[in-house]
């Protein structure tokens, strides 16, 4: 994974390349059912073919998860950093609003 490439991009091109990967397998699937028992080789290879992509598939879906990881953990800081900013306005919000109040009553006496 390249360290430029942002977690959204890698997701979404983790997620095309399992689309094509799963087309290939169902279209060799398709093909091994469809030879007879004179292509036993053939059919031996297919399935070989077969698995591997399947194993690739696994191996993009997690990938995918990380990249989801890594997404939600942005979103998790970015959350709690608006919490903490959204506290801090408040309580400043609180002390100044007092010291007005405060000022207000000492020069009215």
């Amino acid at each position: 994974m390249p360290d430029a490439q942002r977690p959204e991009d890698l997701l979404a091109s983790l997620q095309a390349e399992i689309r094509v990967l799963q087309d290939r397998a169902l279209k060799l699937e398709t093909f091994a059912d469809g030879l007879n028992d004179k292509h036993d080789t053939l059919r031996s290879e297919v399935r070989s073919e077969i698995a591997s992509l399947r194993n690739q598939i696994a191996s993009l879906e997690t990938k995918m998860e990380t990249a989801n990881k890594q997404i939600n953990s942005k979103l998790d800081r970015l959350f709690g950093a608006r919490s903490v900013v959204t506290a801090i306005i408040t309580l400043a919000t609180s002390i100044l609003g007092s010291g007005v109040v405060h000022m207000v009553v000492s020069i009215g006496k």
